[in-house]
């Protein structure tokens, strides 16, 4: 926490006070022993001056040059006091791929997902992609029904009038079209969304995550 700026302020004037009086106190008590000498008469600082100079100048400039002295080191070490900087909070670390990469790999296992959209299918008809697409469909849709417990943003059906309310999620429903004005939209549901309310990968012993499918060799 930094210092209040009035805290110099405050000592300085604390130590000039505390010195003057220490001054007065000093030439009252001077006067009172030089009076009782006999020397001069009242406190007549004009002739304490003549008759003891000295004296009157310690007794003067003392406590002034202690309060000068004292100030000077309060202001010094308040002034070269460190101020505490606050550090800034680390980033969060990065999500871990490892669970993308285990439902990959369980894609890849059940239905050869990689195999296929790595693979080019130019050379093949659409009857031969087809009857592919359906063995990858099945194996697809058994991983995400053991894995992945998935639910519509939007209950109805595609192509009917739905109603977006004040306060919706825009990373979970995104608005196209004429848009204007505030909420709430009326438009036409293009598609429900799916949100995953629920998510169970199996961990892996893997030594390394990246590797989604282990290459076979068969030995003869």
């Amino acid at each position: 926490m930094q210092e209040r700026p009035n805290g110099s302020v405050a000592v300085v004037v604390t130590t000039l006070v505390l010195a003057i009086i220490l001054t007065a106190a000093n030439i009252a008590a001077l006067i009172a022993m030089v009076g009782a000498t006999g020397a001069i008469e009242g406190p007549d600082l004009v002739s304490l001056a003549k008759i003891h100079l000295p004296a009157l100048l310690y007794f003067v400039a003392a406590p002034l040059l202690a309060g000068l002295i004292t100030m000077l080191v309060v202001i010094q070490r308040r002034s070269g006091r460190a101020t505490p900087v606050e550090m800034p909070k680390p980033a969060p670390p990065p999500p871990s791929p490892s669970a993308a990469l285990r439902l990959l790999g369980l894609l890849q296992q059940e239905a050869r997902l990689v195999d296929f959209v790595t693979e080019n299918i130019e050379p093949y008809s659409d009857e031969q992609v087809g009857a592919a697409v359906r063995a990858i469909h099945a194996g697809c849709r058994k991983v995400l029904d053991e894995h992945v417990q998935l639910q519509r943003i939007f209950a109805a059906d595609d192509g009917t009038e739905v109603v977006v309310e004040k306060g919706f999620d825009p990373a979970a429903v995104r608005l196209t079209g004429n848009l204007t004005g505030e909420p709430p939209f009326r438009g036409t549901l293009q598609h429900g969304g799916w949100r995953a309310s629920k998510v169970s990968l199996p961990e892996t012993s893997a030594v390394d995550p990246a590797i989604i499918a282990a290459a076979e060799v068969e030995i003869p």
